[in-house]
This record gives structure tokens, C-alpha cells and sequence, in this order.
């Protein structure tokens, strides 16, 4: 299994989504998901904390804390003195087969001493290596390597303001950082200033098609200059402190059966209702089976999930295989691209929300899953899910919660509720909230991102009260 470090050769907004995008394991159902994330009948997969210990304990007392899954840490204590501290040991567990980067503090908002971390005289909050490290000496370049447990130390210190008695309870977000970096992607696709972003990328597919036909742009031969000049240097990846050039390739063409997305212009009879889809792998560089493996996520605009007309993401990250071909034959003859046309979704199950999943190339029963290819994956309408989240009643737990007055100020409320707003477009309430039902209009693909963060935000709520 190869580990992949962090990269350290890209210096562009590409770059860093692209690097932390790739690896060389199966991808989890929960690979995006900072919550419990558990398939039914399977144990959590994922990383969590395993085990937490108080180290030391200076100018504090009441000391206690308790842990939940995935990186929560509630601590309890009363600080008895400015300067006093605690130290946690935390041990990690990451039973996936993914690596899982460190990425930050997250302190939740909805508890009152959170409000004192960070602030002068208040909580500092320290992630080391050692116990005795004076600065964060566990941060953004680290990582817990796959089926890994590992320690790390974590000090709170009290300044004069945290004196007395205080409650915290912190995330220590690890992950893919998918759900980060793809935000960056998505900043360029969103960035309407003139000749930059969303109009350089356009025009260049715009042109390439009145020329040749083609939908996509890589990285490749006379292209590189494309994402050169748009995302900066040569796209590659550390892999075990190795720098390896990547294959990346842009796909602008119809994967959801939907008027959504964009459309070329200029050209009659050119295909509409694109979404921009990239693939990305490194196996095609020198592939020994004739296969890659390829990674590919899909974004959109319009449709139900229309929030101003911006592009979203749509759907999740598939993993998949593709044939290796020359990229333009007899034009580049660049040898290690991959055909997009052969790519097939590899095994797996997916989660839609706790306990309603779907499966992507495994049987089912007597039947087997065609859902093979990213178009019949992002463009499926299936009823099966849809009646899956109305008798799972999701909605309906989750509107007794948010329209429930005395529920206002209760930790976690806010973001349940606004998880459940941002989700308004995908349901209809009937009969005063005794009925809810999943509008068939959208595809599964666009719900899935906003049931994904309701089912977050509804363990919060559940776990905090």
C-alpha cells in the first residue's frame, strides 16, 4: 500500500486539490464524511479516537473528559490559576485503508467556554508530538498512516479570563480534505473576473471543441500550457518523498441527463448541460496492467441544488478503472493518458444518509448493479433511495427538532437547522410537518452532499444533548 505524503510541489490552487485527492487505497463510505458515517451490520471505519489520558495536570482540578467519535474531545475541568494546564494523551485509531491527514482544531461555536479559545487570556490549545513540546508540532504535515493507531498530546493552558469552571468540546479534524479542497476548485469554476477562472476554462473548451470535437483538456503535451497558465506549475504528488507527475484530465460534457451546467457556445449542435468532471491518476504514467486507477468528481449548477446559479459539487468521489492510451494519438503521441470513455466505477457502497446506502458494481440479491459508469451513477432517479429517506424519516426527526422551541438553544441547533434549510429544495412538508416526502425532481447525485451534512449535524445534536 502506498502512503501518500503531502505534497510539496504545488504551488498552485490546482495543485493542492489534486494532491490530496489521490491515493492508492479503496476509498471508505465515510471517506467525506466527519461524523459517525456507519454502514448497518459494519463496524465504524475510519479514523476515531481510541483512547484518551490525562498526562498532567497543573493549576487544574475536577479534571475529567470523555471522547466520541469520530476526533471529539469534551473536557472538563476547573482551572484553578492563569498559567495552569492540562495535557491529554490521544490515541488515534485509523482502521481504513486511507491515509488521513490532520487538518484542525474545530472548535463547536454551541458550547460556552469555546468562546475562550483562541482569545487572549483565554484557552490555548496545543497539538504536539511530545508531551513536552512547546508549539504545534502536530499540525497540517502530519498524518496517520492506514490500520495505524498513533499517540498525540494535546495542552490546554489557562490564561487569567478561564479561570473557574469550563467545558470545551473540540473536533480534531482529520480527513481527505476533500470537502476543503474541493471548495478551492470550486473558487475557480465561481471566479467571473474577466479573462480569469470560469471564463479562461471555458474559452479553452470552447475552442478545442470547434477544432477537433473534443470535450476534454488535459495536462498533456500542447494542452499543459492550458493549466500552466491558468493553475501554475507541473501537477504533481509526493509519493513516499518522491515527486510524480500526475494525469489530469477535464471532462465538460453531459453526466446527469439534465439541462443543468454549462453549454458551449459557438458551435451549432454542441452539446448542453455539461458538467466539469475531473479525473486524475498517476497509474498511467506506467501502468504494468494496461488499467489506471482514476479518480473522478463531478461539479454542476442549476437544478434543484441551484443556490445563485454557482457551481457545486456534485455527487461524491468514485474510484474506478480506465484503459491506458496515448492522449492524442498522432497529434502529441504522448503515451500514459487514460480513455475516460472505458472508465468503470470499481465496487463499492456508498452512504446516503445513516443506515440508507447504495451499492456501485456488487450484486444485489438476485440482480446485479449496472451502475457502472459515471453517467448512470450521477444521473440515476431511483425510487428505491428516495422511498429508503422517507421511511428512514430524516426530515421528519429533524423538523420536530428545529421547529420545537424549547430545542432553540440547545447546543447543536443552529447548525441542524441550517443544514435542514440548506436542504429546503430536495423535499415538500405537508399536513403541518406530519408528512415529508423527497421531491423526485432531483437525482440522487444532488442530494446527496445536503443529506450527508443533515445526518452530520443530527449526530452532533444527538451526541451534545
Amino acid at each position: 500500500m502506498t502512503i501518500l505524503k503531502k505534497s510539496i510541489c504545488w504551488l498552485s490552487l490546482l495543485s493542492l486539490f489534486f494532491s490530496l485527492m489521490i491515493c492508492y487505497a479503496s476509498l471508505t463510505d465515510n471517506l467525506f464524511i466527519y461524523g459517525e458515517g456507519n454502514v448497518e451490520g459494519k463496524p465504524f471505519v475510519g479514523i476515531y479516537i481510541y483512547d484518551v489520558e490525562v498526562q498532567s495536570a497543573n493549576g487544574a482540578s475536577s479534571v475529567s473528559h470523555e471522547h466520541f467519535k469520530p476526533t471529539n474531545l469534551n473536557a472538563v475541568a476547573k482551572a484553578e490559576k492563569s498559567g495552569g494546564s492540562i495535557t491529554y494523551k490521544i490515541t488515534l485509531h485509523n482502521n481504513s485503508n486511507v491515509t488521513y491527514w490532520y487538518v484542525k482544531q474545530e472548535f463547536l461555536n454551541d458550547i460556552e467556554s469555546n468562546a475562550l479559545i483562541g482569545v487572549r487570556n483565554g484557552i490555548t490549545v496545543t497539538a504536539k508530538d511530545h508531551p513536552n513540546d512547546t508549539s504545534d508540532t502536530f499540525n497540517s504535515n502530519d498524518w496517520v498512516p492506514p490500520n495505524t493507531y498513533r499517540d498525540i498530546y494535546v495542552t490546554y493552558t489557562f490564561g487569567s479570563q478561564a479561570q473557574g469552571y469550563i467545558a470545551t468540546v473540540i473536533n480534531f479534524l482529520f480527513g481527505v480534505r476533500m470537502d476543503s479542497v474541493h471548495d478551492k476548485f470550486l473558487t475557480v469554476l465561481n471566479d467571473r473576473t474577466q479573462g480569469g477562472g470560469y471564463d479562461y476554462l471555458s474559452e479553452a473548451f470552447d475552442r478545442k471543441y470547434a477544432e477537433t470535437g473534443s470535450t476534454v483538456i488535459a495536462n498533456i503535451g500542447e494542452e499543459k500550457s492550458i493549466f500552466n497558465n491558468l493553475f501554475g506549475e507541473e501537477l504533481c504528488i509526493s509519493v513516499d518523498g518522491v515527486d510524480v507527475p500526475v494525469t489530469v484530465i477535464i471532462r465538460r460534457d453531459n453526466v446527469d441527463n439534465r439541462t443543468t451546467g454549462d453549454s458551449y457556445s459557438g458551435t451549432s449542435g454542441a452539446p448542453t448541460g455539461c458538467e466539469y468532471t475531473v479525473y486524475i491518476t498517476t497509474d498511467a504514467l506506467n501502468s504494468p496492467t494496461g488499467e489506471a486507477i482514476v479518480y473522478a468528481v463531478s461539479y454542476s449548477k442549476g437544478g434543484t441544488a441551484n443556490v445563485n446559479n454557482q457551481w457545486y459539487k456534485l455527487g461524491q468521489l468514485y474510484e474506478g478503472t480506465a484503459d491506458v492510451i496515448d492522449y492524442d494519438p498522432g497529434t502529441s503521441g504522448v503515451q500514459g493518458a487514460f480513455d475516460i470513455s472505458t472508465w468503470l466505477a470499481s465496487p463499492n457502497r456508498y452512504e446516503v444518509s445513516n443506515g440508507i446506502t447504495y451499492l456501485v458494481g456488487q450484486e444485489q440479491g438476485d440482480q446485479y448493479d449496472k451502475l457502472k459508469t459515471l453517467e448512470d451513477i450521477m444521473s440515476t432517479n431511483d425510487q428505491d433511495i428516495f422511498n429508503d429517506i422517507d421511511n428512514s424519516k430524516i426530515f421528519k426527526t429533524v423538523y420536530d427538532i428545529v421547529y420545537n422551541s424549547s430545542n432553540t438553544n440547545k447546543p447543536g441547533y443552529q447548525r441542524l437547522r441550517d443544514a435542514f434549510i440548506d436542504a429546503s429544495p430536495f423535499y415538500n412538508i405537508m399536513n403541518n410537518g406530519q408528512e415529508i416526502k423527497v421531491k423526485r425532481q432531483c437525482t440522487r447525485a444532488e442530494i446527496i452532499p445536503y443529506l450527508e451534512n443533515i445526518q452530520t449535524a443530527l449526530d452532533y445534536y444527538n451526541e451534545v444533548n
